[in-house]
């Protein structure tokens, strides 16, 4: 099995957690519409700022790294280029522009320089987008509107961190090898929740 499809297939268990609505490609056989004009290519010049709006999500803490430690940026960006279509592709890399005109109009700074309460104040913004766009979600022609690029990068972000070695090991209890299977285990007050 190579990367691709384990990650489908993880995207998949995550069910929950991820809408299907988001991984569009997905229900067009896992492969990215070439007849369409945009190079996802050109976000391979993005792998920094993917890098540190996951960052943003998933800052490093006391003893458990961030998102940018776990190599997100590269991640996120492969799952783009090889997971969906070139209209979301396209979307999403203007929501990285967005995220640039933004922070150059509030601080007159990259978003890659900002610090942490910095880019949450602009990502209050994309959230409030994001959610009204999810309460309308058809579009004029009466077709599902595609997910907002702040949906979109956040379950991206979710999806790669605690699927990678260093979520599951270091923010999620993990056992090598598990005992006997048992359904429900409770968890004492602050104790992480289990990758195994």
């Amino acid at each position: 099995m190579n990367r691709r499809e384990a990650v489908g297939r993880a995207a998949f268990l995550l069910g929950g957690a991820i809408t299907f609505n988001s991984l569009g490609a997905f229900a067009e056989g896992v492969m990215p519409a070439n007849n369409l004009p945009f190079d996802a290519k050109l976000l391979n010049a993005e792998e920094d700022l993917v890098a540190e709006i996951a960052d943003t999500f998933i800052p490093d803490r006391k003893d458990i790294p961030g998102a940018k430690a776990a190599g997100l940026g590269p991640f996120i960006v492969m799952m783009i280029q090889d997971c969906y279509t070139s209209d979301i592709q396209m979307q999403f890399a203007k929501g990285l522009k967005t995220i640039e005109e933004v922070s150059q109009t509030q601080f007159q700074r990259s978003f890659k320089v900002l610090t942490l309460p910095e880019r949450e104040n602009i990502f209050k913004l994309f959230k409030a987008e994001a959610i009204a766009q999810k309460k309308n979600r058809s579009t004029s022609n009466g077709a599902v509107a595609p997910p907002h690029f702040f949906q979109l990068v956040s379950e991206l972000t979710y999806l790669g961190y605690y699927t990678s070695e260093i979520g599951a090991t270091k923010a999620l209890r993990y056992v090598h090898i598990p005992g006997k299977y048992q359904s429900c285990v409770p968890l004492q007050a602050g104790q992480k929740a289990w990758a195994t």
